[in-house]
């Protein structure tokens, strides 16, 4: 029984991580429109003349070879110049990017320069410098649609909105089947990132492009990422982390297996860590839909290599234990999914396609990824440094 349990338990967990979670968010949200109309004024109603002074905070670190397209790419998007300002916070690069930023300067880019704090550190520093209404929070690898910042900016005249998340796309077709993989589930995180925020309940967001009010800002922990932590301020002061679908923002897809592992298990870790730093939205009794939210689109997530481990290993007992119909089909899935990540682990690099199985390796690799870096920040690991990879 013990044995049943566990398979049944994890199994479901699993479940209602990767699918389930979503359609409840959708049950929800058809319940919403059919029983409640919206009181929230429509930001489309205000005019150019009422939109708010904003600055783009750009964190970089030896990025001379696009610091000059992403700059451009910035000052090229419709926003009133007048309440335009561009901050570009240089962390300790030794390449040419600041003589670029400089060569901006009298186009109202302004360089922050600061001597390898990190880049968590780096924004503090480079934000107590700012005093525009809005700040918008992006990296250099990122290209802005040209009304990005006017989309995002008419969302904060609703008063309750206190940060808003633009959506995040990908600029570049994937080569391999894991990179299609990816965008299957970069797609999922984005179906329910607008979910969460029609129903008010939205505490993430994008880190490369998303925006905030600079009066509910707060001074972050060198050692957690500003798209955990602002958003997570945001809705603890009362405000409303809204994600706008039409605000839209190009990354290129990693080529880089390894990279992208890299970067999800800082991602983790640090995220892991910030999450918990304000535990007191996830407590149900104290805040009921953003301790929903969170628990089932982050925490459960990053645990999902604990569930997935445990149902493999009890599912696989069974069958050792009780060999049956029943237990072979309860490990049957499990069985096919390492079988398939193998084969996509082998064809990697190679013309032969099976299918599912660039899904199923994709699908290992991030489990993998969330397992050490949930192990790093409750063994206390902590990252500071700014690192581009």
């Amino acid at each position: 029984m013990v044995l049943w349990a566990i398979t049944l338990i994890s199994t479901a967990i699993l479940y209602w991580i990767y699918d389930g979670y979503c359609r409840a968010l959708f049950l929800m949200n058809g319940i919403r429109k059919a029983f409640c109309r919206s009181t929230r004024p429509s930001a489309e109603q205000f005019s150019d003349a009422d939109l708010p002074s904003i600055t783009v905070l750009l964190t970089v670190h030896n990025e001379a070879a696009v610091i000059r397209t992403r700059i451009e790419n910035i000052l090229q998007c419709e926003y009133p110049p007048e309440r335009l300002s561009v901050v570009v916070a240089s962390d300790g690069s030794t390449d040419d990017t600041n003589t670029i930023i400089r060569s901006f300067c009298d186009r109202g880019v302004r360089l922050h320069e600061s001597p390898g704090l990190g880049k968590t550190a780096t924004q503090n520093t480079a934000i107590n410098t700012i005093s525009s209404e809005l700040i918008v929070f992006t990296d250099a690898d990122v290209t802005f649609d040209p009304v990005f910042l006017n989309i995002i900016a008419r969302k904060f005249q609703v008063p309750t909105v206190g940060a808003v998340d633009g959506r995040q796309l990908y600029s570049s077709q994937p080569t391999l089947a894991v990179q299609t993989c990816q965008g299957y589930y970069w797609n999922y995180e984005l179906r329910l990132r607008n979910l969460e925020s029609q129903l008010g309940i939205l505490a993430v967001a994008a880190g490369a492009c998303f925006a905030v009010r600079r009066s509910l800002f707060r001074t972050m922990d060198p050692a957690i990422g500003e798209d955990c932590i602002v958003p997570l301020d945001v809705v603890a002061q009362g405000y409303l982390v809204l994600h706008e679908p039409t605000a839209r923002a190009w990354v290129r897809m990693d080529d880089d297996n390894a990279m992208t592992s890299r970067r999800r298990i800082r991602m983790t870790l640090r995220n892991w860590q910030g999450t918990w730093t304000r535990s007191e939205l996830l407590n149900p009794l104290r805040s009921p839909g953003y301790a929903f939210a969170l628990w089932s689109h982050k925490l459960l997530r990053w645990l999902s290599p604990v569930f997935l481990a445990s149902a493999t290993v009890s599912s696989t007992l069974l069958v050792a234990t009780q060999p049956s119909l029943i237990t072979m089909a309860a490990c049957m899935p499990f069985a096919m999914l390492f079988a398939l990540a193998a084969c996509g682990r082998f064809t990697l690099h190679r013309s032969i396609r099976i299918p599912g199985a660039g899904t199923a390796y994709s699908f290992v690799l991030a489990n993998t990824a969330f397992l050490i870096g949930v192990w790093r920040a409750i063994t206390g690991h902590q990252i500071h440094a700014y690192r581009n990879t």
